[in-house]
C-alpha cells in the first residue's frame, strides 16, 4: 500500500472550537476543518471583540465533530450560539419548506443512484474493467442520475470534485508504482 493510499484511508481532522471572554465566560462554540478560517467569518458579528481565547480539540473527521459541537452547546450553552440550542426553531422560510417537502423524494432519489453505482460498478467488472474504472464508471452514472432530477445541485458538484480527487490520486498511485 502505498504512502498516499494509507493517507487516503484517515478522515480530514476537523475541530470543535469555543471562544472565551477574558472572564472565562464561553462565547461560542463551533466546529471546521479550519478554525482559522472560520474565526475570520466571525469577527464580523458584534460580540467578536469580547473573544480573548480560542481552545479546540480534534476530531477524526467532520462528522464527529459536528457531533461533538451539538453536544457541546446543548451542555455548555455558550452566548452567541443559537442553533444546537433548545429555544432554535429552524426558519419557517420558503425554502425551507420546500427542503423539507422534498427530503422525502431527495432520500429516495439519493438511494437510487447509490443502487445504479453499485449495478453499473458490477457490470464494469463483470465486463473486464478494472476495480478503479468500474468504481469511476458507477460514480459518473450516479452524478448523471443525480444530475438529470435538477434536485441536487451541491452534491452533483462535490462528487464530481470527488471524482477528480480520486482520479489525481488514482495518476499518482499509478506513477509510484511504476
Amino acid at each position: 500500500m502505498s504512502a498516499s493510499s494509507d493517507s487516503a484511508a484517515k478522515p480530514r481532522r476537523a475541530a470543535v472550537y469555543r471562544l472565551w471572554d477574558s472572564e472565562g465566560n464561553l462565547l461560542y462554540i463551533g466546529s471546521a476543518y479550519d478554525p482559522d478560517h472560520r474565526c475570520q467569518a466571525h469577527r464580523q458579528q458584534p460580540w467578536w471583540p469580547a473573544v480573548t481565547r480560542r481552545t479546540e480539540e480534534w476530531h477524526a473527521g467532520r462528522r464527529n465533530a459536528y457531533i461533538a459541537e451539538l453536544e457541546a452547546i446543548a451542555k455548555e450553552r455558550p452566548t452567541h450560539n443559537l442553533m444546537g440550542t433548545l429555544e432554535y426553531q429552524t426558519p419557517s422560510t420558503e425554502k425551507v419548506q420546500r427542503r423539507n417537502e422534498l427530503a422525502p423524494l431527495r432520500g429516495r432519489l439519493t438511494r437510487e443512484a447509490d443502487l445504479l453505482a453499485a449495478r453499473v460498478t458490477r457490470e464494469s467488472r463483470a465486463a473486464g474493467a478494472s476495480s478503479y474504472e468500474a468504481e469511476r464508471a458507477g460514480k459518473l452514472a450516479a452524478i448523471d442520475f443525480l444530475e438529470d432530477t435538477g434536485l441536487f445541485d451541491g452534491a452533483v458538484k462535490w462528487r464530481r470534485r470527488q471524482v477528480a480527487y480520486d482520479a489525481r490520486r488514482h495518476e499518482e498511485e499509478q506513477r509510484d508504482d511504476s
